[in-house]
């Protein structure tokens, strides 16, 4: 009796430290969803202002947007140095 006492009292004691793991995971996930809203939020909001921000830009003609602006292609002299990123400039027509 004194033995299967002990071995249950081991398994509670066992079964408490996986419940108190789980009660720390639980809140830090929590937090984490938390922190995630909030950036998401903060997201939303400076996505708006970016649509505000650009709004003031109008093309009159949908034909102006393919022409109004060139892809200017790089010399060799920048590919040769600049590996695999390519940059694009955009100058105006």
């Amino acid at each position: 009796i004194t033995a299967a006492s002990q071995e249950q009292s081991t398994g509670i004691e066992q079964v408490n430290q996986a419940i108190a793991q789980m009660d720390q995971v639980t809140q830090q996930n929590a937090a984490l969803v938390e922190e995630a809203a909030a950036a998401a939020q903060s997201m939303q909001e400076q996505a708006a202002s970016l649509v505000e921000a650009v709004s003031v830009f109008k093309l009159h003609q949908p034909q102006q947007a393919a022409t109004a602006f060139r892809r200017k292609e790089p010399s060799h002299a920048s590919r040769a140095t600049s590996g695999a990123h390519k940059s694009m400039r955009l100058i105006e027509a």
